[in-house]
């Protein structure tokens, strides 16, 4: 009875001390506790005001982060639905913010601009969300409507971005601090007003003339820090689109700048706003996930090390103990090829999650790195755990664990191999992935008399090739990578005897590359184009093709005598169709003959 009567006074001084603190900042310690392993006590607080605008932002991003740690269909919902809801509330014609009672400071001028300009960046920020999770439908209608969506989410950054910053230099002037001067505008001009179903959101009004005496520095300041981070992951998502994209982005009337996308998102980490901890873990996700993946940097995946290190370093006190940072820490001891070091990170990040995603997130990359390694057996012991345990690809493990079963030099049981057509029924999304997974279905045989026949390199060859297209061999040892050469050398010509006609020549001229032996890289990417030049533009593995013309484009174009030539071979890539992966090197494409 004593202790509920304390744990009772204990919450009415938790209670009474909320009361005090403005809303953006009770936001701000929730989304601390849920990067700090204490989900639970999260959602209680987020949930605990459901007529604070700042505290619904912040619970939809905890949701949304959630989503996109799982790709689960009950998450995803889950937070599409929080999202619009608080894209109904910042868009309802009843003025339903300005009926709240709790302020967002003690000064009661501050009320009506920062409400309106607070209202206005999670408006944009719930609508880019939203269009993330639409995208993630992966199909023509996905992208249309989301492209609808950040349209959207464009004008009312514009809109409020522009009207934070004068209100800044009116009332910050100089300081060593600036934010980004240099907005990407969209073709049409100047920011309009933006039509929506639930309503429309236009200008702040009246005009800025005489309005910066009604808001302090402090509040200027955190909104600069607030509007930056939404634009400037605007931004950088929009530069990641493949040009097929673009062009629709371009036609609705926007655009995305990725260097100051990172401009803004730095900004926006040193202010005070909720949403600081959420930019640090963008920067840290752009640096360590999708510089390699994309392969922005080519094969140097240690490109975004040296600034991930220093965000890491800089979080240290606040956030050592966090799953997520932990799991940042081991995509960066990756990166470096200390894979060790990486598993011990990636483990103390299970151990610390409190959240079943983290947790599966994070054993994700324990068996990428038992991949890296070549440890086909604890690979394969890691990957069926997820398939049993995720919800998200049941399929997608179950080919990961089959492949390193293959490859193991006494393997005898084929049930996970056996299982790679029908597990595709299960939650089949027709996306980019489950293409992927149905092409590799119809490479590898389920009858035990052919699996027996099949030698342990043709299942090695199959995880080379998840090694290559997730741009995982640059992390390989020297040692794992002569293994790799080693088994790409001895398959013999011959359309039966690698599971894709050149696979083998492929992955040998990028191993040679990762060694810095270009001109043998040279020779046997030609050696693979030639293996394959009979080979229809629309067969399923002409990936193959795509990629060997790639990356011997990418050679040819380092030196003047054969820059004409890859300059060619990359502008003929487009000949290419519907093929494994192809938004992804058609990014690369478009980056590299932007620069030349």
């Amino acid at each position: 009875m004593a202790t509920a009567i304390n744990e009772q006074e204990g919450r009415n001084v938790e209670n009474n001390e909320e009361k005090e603190v403005p809303d953006w900042m009770l936001a701000k310690r929730g989304l601390k506790m849920l990067i700090n392993n204490n989900a639970k006590d999260a959602q209680e607080l987020f949930t605990r005001y459901p007529d604070s605008l700042p505290m619904c932002a912040g619970y939809s991003f905890a949701a949304f982060m959630d989503a996109l740690m799982t790709f689960e269909d009950d998450k995803l919902n889950l937070a599409t639905s929080v999202l619009k809801e608080v894209e109904r509330k910042c868009t309802s014609e009843t003025g339903w913010f300005k009926s709240v009672k709790r302020v967002f400071g003690s000064n009661d001028n501050n009320i009506s601009i920062a409400e309106t300009l607070e209202t206005q960046i999670i408006l944009a920020d719930s609508q880019v969300c939203l269009a993330i999770l639409t995208f993630l439908q992966q199909d023509i209608s996905g992208y249309f409507k989301g492209g609808w969506v950040l349209r959207k989410a464009w004008k009312v950054y514009q809109s409020a971005y522009h009207e934070i910053l004068q209100l800044y230099k009116e009332i910050v002037g100089a300081s060593d601090k600036q934010p980004p001067e240099v907005i990407a505008e969209p073709p049409d001009g100047t920011p309009e007003s933006v039509d929506s179903p639930t309503g429309s959101v236009s200008r702040c009004e009246p005009p800025l003339n005489g309005r910066a005496s009604q808001i302090d520095k402090a509040t200027i300041e955190r909104l600069m820090a607030a509007v930056s981070f939404g634009y400037g992951l605007f931004q950088l998502g929009i530069s990641l689109l493949p040009p097929s994209l673009l062009k629709l982005t371009n036609f609705l009337g926007f655009g995305g700048n990725r260097q100051n996308g990172i401009s803004c998102l730095m900004y926006a980490r040193e202010g005070i706003d909720m949403r600081a901890p959420l930019a640090t873990l963008s920067l840290l996700w752009y640096h360590t996930i999708v510089r390699p993946f994309y392969a922005l940097d080519g094969s140097n995946v240690q490109a975004g090390v040296n600034a991930a290190t220093q965000l890491l370093n800089e979080s240290e006190t606040e956030y050592g103990e966090s799953a997520l940072f932990l799991f940042f820490k081991g995509r960066v001891n990756r990166l470096k090829s200390d894979i060790p070091t990486a598993l011990k990170s990636f483990q103390s990040s299970v151990d610390n999650a409190a959240q079943r995603e983290i947790k599966i997130l994070a054993l994700h990359e324990v068996g990428w790195c038992h991949l890296i390694q070549l440890d086909y057996c604890s690979a394969d012991s890691t990957f069926t755990y997820l398939k049993s345990w995720s919800r998200w690809s049941r399929a997608f493990y179950n080919y990961l664990a089959a492949i390193c079963c293959g490859s193991c030099e006494n393997a005898t049981n084929y049930t996970n191999i056996k299982e790679i057509k029908t597990s595709l029924g299960n939650g089949y999304r027709n996306n980019q992935l489950d293409e992927f997974l149905a092409r590799r279905a119809k490479c590898c045989p389920s009858d035990d008399d052919e699996l027996s026949k099949l030698p342990s390199s043709f299942w090695r060859l199959l995880v080379y090739e998840m090694l290559y297209l997730w741009n995982a061999l640059p992390s390989c040892s020297v040692e794992n990578l002569d293994n790799i050469k080693k088994d790409c050398e001895k398959i013999p010509e011959g359309k039966n005897c690698e599971p894709m006609l050149g696979l083998s020549k492929l992955i040998l001229g990028c191993c040679y590359c990762t060694e810095k032996e270009y001109s043998r890289g040279i020779e046997t990417f030609r050696l693979c184009l030639e293996q394959r030049k009979n080979v229809a533009n629309n067969a399923a593995d002409i990936h193959i093709s795509a990629f060997t013309q790639y990356e011997l484009a990418t050679l040819l174009i380092k030196t003047n005598e054969t820059k004409a030539e890859g300059k060619v071979l990359l502008q003929n890539i487009s000949q290419y169709k519907d093929y494994d992966f192809e938004h992804r090197l058609n990014v690369r494409v478009h980056s590299l003959l932007k620069h030349l």
